[in-house]
């Protein structure tokens, strides 16, 4: 079973999340320390990126930019990982509720880019 537990580890988020409504267009673009990701879906309290990015580890806080990919929009986050997932390679993270540019950006973004 230890080999379960390497493969998709994940820490209690504040709220249960994972049947939030997840929005998966447009994909966002994300930098965390000059690594790229490309959005799996996101919300608008966290992001499941397609990758694992290197030198991370559960709980630990990251911050980076991200927007619509493709474009030059682009606003920063802060946030901690919740979950790595090692056999499918993804990584989520809960943004931090401090950004009032995540807030009005995302639901823009959507209107803006959202039926590509």
């Amino acid at each position: 079973m230890l080999h379960a537990e390497i493969l998709d580890q994940s820490v209690a988020s504040k709220f249960e999340k994972r049947d939030a409504f997840r929005i998966s267009k447009p994909i966002l673009s994300v930098e965390i320390d000059g690594e790229r990701f490309s959005t799996e879906n996101w919300s608008l309290d966290g992001l499941l990126l397609n990758g694992l990015p290197e030198n991370i580890d559960l709980e630990m806080p990251v911050t980076g930019i991200m927007g619509p990919v493709g474009t030059a929009e682009m606003c920063r986050f802060g946030g901690r990982i919740v979950r790595l997932d090692h056999a499918g390679m993804t990584t989520a993270i809960e943004l931090d509720e401090k950004s009032a540019d995540v807030a009005a950006l995302l639901p823009l973004w959507v209107l803006k880019y959202g039926a590509r």
